[in-house]
């Protein structure tokens, strides 16, 4: 995806309804975003929730 004239890229998200867009839109904006890197514990205890598939 090439940026537009003046640059920038163009981005979007696309969740299903653009509220939730727009509020991590702006929380980027206003530096409110943080990374959150989960440990070994709890991606170990959320791949054990998941269905079994054989």
């Amino acid at each position: 995806m090439q940026g537009n004239r003046r640059g920038e890229d163009d981005r979007f998200g696309l969740t299903g309804t653009g509220y939730f867009d727009l509020v991590a839109y702006e929380k980027f904006n206003n530096g409110e975003m943080g990374d959150y890197i989960p440990s070994d514990e709890e991606i170990a205890a959320s791949l054990a929730n998941l269905p079994k598939v054989d």
